[in-house]
């Protein structure tokens, strides 16, 4: 419909106009089969300590090797960390890690079988050839650990928009503790005694086995066009020759973030955080025995702490993706570092500690699970949020390097206490206390910035003008619209 004015002057209604970024169906799936791999990679990692005493009797080995099997995870991590980041910054990067990753579960998964195939526990050599294998199928599966730690923002910018990412990037994150979560809930449900323990690894090998055709069979290594701004970057940063000088480009972006007094403040307070409070839950059953509580229910605090932390973060992170609160990823921290502290300090009040012999306040299995739960529901918050403020910080950056910074603290914290905890369960509760409150001082000080976001959105108004301007540059009704379009940050 044409109109006439006073003035006749026509004024064509302006016709919709393509969006200026594109988003695919596919990335969901994506994001489904990383989360698949990483869910997997976590629970064969856990696989001996929720059934330590059956694996114990069952392979005829001690409490501390069950423990070295685990801890191949932290150990194996920090070398491997690096390579990770050198190989998702190629082209393709992604879709390399993830073929790694599924083929290499799929090996360490099937490797731990090999002794029962080959010989049978009644064997005299069958501890000896035994722990050859499960030691090397765990190594392997320890070093799958930065394929699935690294990439969750650098996958979540690469395929989902701008108020789509933190929500994508917690899902990333939290499909790898639900693995735990879940390993400390079936593991003991499927080996009810230690001869039932090849069926839990042959369980662990079909969804292995499931992962790896899925991703094999399509993964796409990018989207068709770029999500966002941020994206395009992304893309152009892993096809450049120059940036695929991988070590020389790799410390000098190292040391970029290491002279950033705000991302270090941010990543460290999220490393420590991550890394005591993992060793601090895994302690929960002597924290609370001389408080007459049993193994049983030391794991279910541990699987209620655990699973509330995954809610908290999908809460936080839905959050931090409305418009009113993109640019306010320092108060939510915020707001989840102190309600940490506060149920910290409220279970600590409830069982003996250094300090005092005898509980503060009373408590119950209520008020024991309720603090616990409490504590992982706001330490979980906080958790993706952390990623995903780091690599607004030090945009243009790949996001996978401040991933990488980021869990790499968590791993070292981790792999120190782990030397401290052993018969010092006070001195760690004393220490997650202290820890929380020097991050909430870190974070406190930290100056938060918006770089990616604020690019995105200018990116994107931009597109939206040259698109309407090549509708009809001649006609001045468009050339008004075009220079009322305001640029800058989400407002």
């Amino acid at each position: 419909m044409m109109s006439k004015t006073s003035d006749s002057v026509l004024i064509v209604p302006l016709s919709p106009t393509k969006p200026a970024y594109v988003l695919y169906p596919q990335r969901f799936y994506v994001l489904f089969i990383f989360s698949f791999l990483a869910f997997n990679q976590c629970l064969i990692w856990l696989t001996f300590s929720p059934i330590a005493r059956s694996a114990e009797a069952y392979y005829n080995i001690s409490e501390a090797t069950v423990d070295l099997l685990l801890n191949w995870g932290s150990i194996i991590f920090i070398p491997c960390l690096p390579l990770t980041y050198i190989l998702l910054n190629k082209h393709h990067g992604l879709r390399r890690c993830v073929v790694l990753l599924s083929i290499t579960d799929f090996i360490a998964a099937g490797i731990r079988l090999i002794p029962i195939i080959i010989t049978s526990p009644s064997s005299p050599h069958f501890t000896t050839i035994s722990l050859i294998f499960l030691h090397i199928g765990q190594i392997l599966n320890a070093a799958c650990g930065p394929l699935v730690m690294v990439p969750v923002s650098q996958l979540s910018c690469l395929w989902f928009a701008p108020h789509e990412r933190t929500r994508a990037t917690t899902v990333a994150i939290f499909a790898n503790n639900f693995g735990a979560s879940i390993g400390f809930l079936i593991s003991p449900f499927i080996v009810s005694s230690p001869n039932y323990v090849p069926h839990l690894l042959y369980v662990h090998l079909g969804l292995a086995f499931i992962a790896c055709i899925l991703a094999l069979l399509f993964f796409p290594a990018e989207p068709p066009s770029a999500p966002s701004a941020a994206a395009e970057l992304l893309i152009h940063q892993a096809t450049n020759e120059h940036n695929n000088n991988s070590w020389k480009k790799f410390l000098k972006d190292i040391w970029q973030c290491l002279t950033t007094p705000s991302f270090m403040l941010i990543a460290i307070a999220g490393g420590l955080l991550a890394g005591t409070f993992g060793v601090w839950t895994s302690l929960y059953d002597v924290i609370l025995k001389p408080e007459n509580y049993s193994e049983q229910q030391a794991g279910w605090f541990s699987f209620g702490s655990s699973l509330s932390g995954i809610i908290g973060g999908l809460f936080l992170s839905f959050l931090a993706d409305t418009r009113r609160f993109q640019h306010s990823l320092k108060a939510l921290i915020m707001i989840a570092y102190i309600g940490c502290l506060l149920a910290i300090l409220w279970f600590e009040l409830s069982v003996q500690s250094l300090f005092f012999d005898k509980p503060v306040i009373p408590s119950n299995a209520a008020t024991i699970g309720l603090s616990t739960t409490l504590a992982g529901l706001f330490s979980g918050a906080a958790s993706p949020l952390t990623y995903e403020a780091v690599a607004e910080i030090m945009f243009p950056l790949p996001e996978s390097l401040s991933a990488s910074i980021l869990v790499q603290w968590v791993n070292v914290t981790g792999l120190v206490l782990l030397f401290i905890a052993p018969n010092r369960y006070k001195l760690m509760n004393l220490l997650v206390l202290c820890v929380i409150i020097v991050c909430v001082f870190m974070i406190l000080l930290a100056r938060f910035t918006y770089e990616r976001r604020d690019e995105d959105e200018r990116k994107r108004l931009e597109k939206e003008q040259h698109q309407i301007l090549d509708q009809d540059s001649l006609n001045p009704y468009y050339d008004s619209i075009a220079n009322e379009s305001q640029y800058g940050t989400f407002s």
